[in-house]
């Protein structure tokens, strides 16, 4: 899935991944702070704006965010 996709998929999942972090009891503050980034660019990454992988990976490996949720742009391959 190419990168714009991903974001336009995620824009549609949004809401569960945000009920996947209150559940845990956590903020987008929280996060930005475990990660060490700003606040706006974890929300704006979960919002479908940005395509931080570093963010995504961090949700679904340290948060447990569910990876089908999340449509993690592929990193494209060097030739």
């Amino acid at each position: 899935m190419k990168p714009l996709e991903c974001r336009a998929q995620r824009q549609k999942m949004r809401f569960r991944i945000r009920e996947h972090l209150d559940r845990q009891g956590l903020t987008m503050l929280e996060v930005a702070r475990r990660l060490g980034v700003n606040k706006n660019l974890v929300a704006d990454t979960i919002a479908g704006q940005r395509n931080n992988v570093r963010v995504l990976e961090s949700l679904r490996d340290q948060f447990g965010v569910p990876e089908d949720l999340l449509f993690i742009p592929l990193k494209s391959k060097a030739a």
